[in-house]
């Protein structure tokens, strides 16, 4: 198959540019991983250093270009950063619910044990009582004053609501039993079973917190459904339930969009245009915004211009590749001939060893597809030795073969699309390249001198 042929190229400079933007994308997916991990207390330095040393090893791979096993790699890394960073949302989440259920637990017994106090008439100094009316704000809080005030309980009355193990623990709060003291004396008491509406309530609450965003406009609500009859808690729980379940399905769009945010502001920071550098302070701005309101329209700007500016830079480097292959191959290449493929969309080349005949280029500025074939230059009005131009195509093969084997040798790799065989269609003849661009200069030079002066 020695006649035209369309091929795809991919050089080593392309390559290496996939994998900066892979390598850019991890930095981003730890960005987002360390900071949500961070905000809810999920991870520790020794965790961090874990995945710091693991991305180090990852670049390694660059520099012995090893960048297949890079781009899996670094696809794994991403996939299970995001994996553990859901988990560690999830495991918050679930942490924030059990602290919700734990204090409305002790406020449920606080009350009990003011109640039995108030009826045995007994004396109730205003600091204890005050933390067992409710304005305790946390579980431990609330398990002191606990603490102290079954200590005031009558002996008989203690031996109805407290064990003697009970009791003695709670003697011995000043000396780390307090929690046990108190886990034992609410779990003796009498719970009435956990309300379903409440459950659900603080799971999604927890999920608000584990996504960084603020419960408390929901505060008011909840603590009115609190003081609200159980019985009565189940159908009034529904509008509060929805409302928390499309605040969560926002705040979980909202960092999904963050993250993407994060990881095209990663890989538009290695670009070095003009238009790169304006969009990149367009999604800082936006990612420190409180309340940002076009983080998708960015994200969707972004992709544009990073594929346009990486498909530029790949065209070119696909460009370059081609001609310094065919230079070193004995086609005549000279200063411009990449800026008039661009513009023309097809450039001929001659062979100084084979007067008459080329190879014309087509295509690469709108895809990745090129376009090759042996062309005779002259005139087609000419007679042409058919049996010669069926050998210059035959010759050509084995240079197609060796431009191959020089890109493979630089660290890229050719991919032949389709070949036609050798006569298949008769030599395509094409006007001598040299004769027009000594016409463009002579014309250029034309121009250039003044009319008044003789030519």
């Amino acid at each position: 198959m020695s006649g035209p042929k369309a091929f795809r190229i991919v050089t080593r400079a392309e390559i290496i540019a996939i994998c900066h933007r892979n390598l850019a994308r991890l930095d981003a997916a730890i960005e987002s991983w360390t900071s949500a991990g961070k905000r809810n207390g999920t991870i520790e330095q020794k965790d961090i250093d874990k995945v710091i040393v693991r991305r180090d090893e990852l670049r390694r791979l660059l520099e012995a270009d090893r960048f297949i096993e890079l781009q899996k790699q670094v696809a794994a890394e991403i996939a299970f950063l995001q994996a553990d960073s859901e988990r560690r949302v999830e495991r918050a989440a679930e942490m924030a619910a059990r602290s919700s259920r734990e204090l409305r637990r002790s406020k449920a017994a606080a009350e009990a044990l003011l109640q039995r106090l108030q009826t045995l008439k007994v004396e109730i100094p205003a600091d204890i009582r005050s933390e067992l009316s409710g304005l305790a704000e946390s579980s431990e809080r609330l398990e002191a004053a606990m603490a102290k005030a079954l200590l005031r309980l009558p002996f008989q009355a203690a031996q109805d609501s407290a064990t003697d193990r009970q009791r003695e623990l709670a003697t011995r709060l000043g000396a780390g039993e307090r929690r046990g003291t108190l886990r034992d004396w609410i779990a003796g008491q009498a719970q009435e079973m956990e309300d379903p509406a409440l459950g659900r309530v603080d799971a999604l609450l927890g999920e608000l917190r584990g996504l960084g965003i603020d419960p408390s406009p929901f505060s008011g609500r909840v603590a009115l459904l609190e003081a609200e009859p159980p019985a009565r808690r189940s159908l009034i729980a529904d509008s509060l339930l929805l409302d928390l379940a499309a605040a969560v399905k926002d705040g979980r769009a909202s960092a999904r969009l963050a993250d993407e945010l994060r990881a095209r502001r990663a890989e538009l920071s290695v670009m070095k245009s003009a238009v790169a550098t304006s969009l990149l302070i367009e999604i800082e701005e936006t990612l420190a915004s409180p309340a940002p309101s076009n983080r998708q329209e960015l994200v969707k700007r972004a992709d544009v211009l990073i594929e346009k500016e990486f498909n530029a830079m790949a065209a070119a480097e696909r460009r370059r590749a081609v001609l310094e292959g065919l230079a070193s191959l004995g086609y005549e290449v000279s200063e411009g001939m990449a800026t008039a493929w661009v513009q023309n969309g097809q450039i001929v080349l001659r062979k100084a060893a084979h007067p008459g005949y080329g190879v014309e280029l087509l295509g690469g500025s709108r895809s990745d597809l090129l376009q090759v074939r042996a062309v005779g230059i002259g005139s087609s009005a000419e007679a042409r030795d058919a049996n010669r131009d069926q050998d210059m195509e035959t010759i050509w093969c084995g240079e197609f073969d060796r431009l191959k084997a020089l890109v493979a040798k630089a660290g890229g790799n050719v991919t032949t699309e389709f070949a036609r065989p050798v006569g298949q269609f008769p030599l395509k003849i094409v006007s001598d390249p040299g004769a027009s661009q000594e016409a463009e200069v002579a014309e250029r030079s034309y121009r250039s001198v003044p009319a008044n002066q003789p030519t």
